[in-house]
């Protein structure tokens, strides 16, 4: 079982970066084979249409829908950016979502958020569901929220519940 760690953020002091380090720390104390991708290998032109017409799908792109389809489960750890999702997680999901190989098709999506307020990015994570069901892939019904997220806060979340949250979908 491998799972992708994909983050949402490229600011360097990122809440949402230390969220997924969090559980990358976790998977590792626990065995969890998995692999951790920068925010940066979401770069890509925003989509339109005419551009993949005329260039087809970006490389970037290409490489990481094959990085989804290679992993049993993708974990996506997203800060919220007005009430919903970033737009680099979301800019990357239209894309693969145009490459054939079907990246998105039936794969177990675990969602992660931190945020500075109260809702520890659950809109974005509601907003992200949404998304994911719409290219066919299962998202998995916990989530792992940071509310009022700081450096502490990671660091203090439930090392219990992060392996449950880990392990959802080992099954299907």
């Amino acid at each position: 079982m491998t799972v992708l760690f994909i983050g949402g953020s490229r600011r360097k002091e990122s809440l949402n970066a230390k969220l997924k380090h969090r559980l990358v720390e976790v998977a590792e104390k626990h065995g969890i084979q998995h692999k951790l991708l920068d925010a940066d290998a979401l770069d890509a032109p925003i989509y339109h249409g005419d551009l993949e017409e005329a260039e087809g799908v970006p490389e970037s792109m290409q490489a990481l829908a094959k990085a989804i389809d290679a992993a049993d489960k993708v974990v996506l750890v997203s800060p919220e950016y007005n009430s919903s999702v970033s737009p680099l997680i979301k800019n990357a999901i239209d894309w693969v979502s145009r490459v054939d190989i079907g990246a998105w098709g039936n794969k177990t999506v675990l969602l992660a958020a931190a945020s500075p307020g109260g809702l520890g990015g659950l809109r974005a994570v509601s907003h992200l569901r949404d998304i994911l069901a719409n290219v066919g892939a299962w998202t998995a019904p916990m989530c792992a929220s940071c509310p009022k997220a700081n450096d502490s806060a990671i660091a203090s979340m439930d090392e219990e519940f992060l392996v449950n949250f880990l392990r959802q979908g080992d099954s299907r």
